[in-house]
């Protein structure tokens, strides 16, 4: 369903600022988590509507359906 190409390039970006990507489908969905490492520049991350279209871009699916999780999300919640 979306481009795994895009999806190496994201973890690529992510991971130069700290952070790790996971990206799943679940039905018709892309869920996405992003976890923060312990080496994490805090002020790297793109605010979630941001990320959201960068991941659409990347991704090649529609943002909207895009499930989106940050750093410090409680479990079940999405950005």
């Amino acid at each position: 369903m979306f481009n795994r190409e895009g999806l190496t390039e994201v973890r690529a970006m992510l991971a130069a600022d700290g952070y790790e990507l996971d990206a799943r489908e679940e039905f018709e969905r892309v869920v996405v988590t992003i976890d923060a490492t312990p080496d994490a520049c805090e002020d790297c991350l793109s605010p979630p509507g941001v990320m959201r279209a960068i991941l659409s871009k990347t991704l090649a699916v529609p943002a909207e359906s895009i499930d989106l999780h940050y750093p410090g999300d409680s479990p079940g919640t999405r950005s």
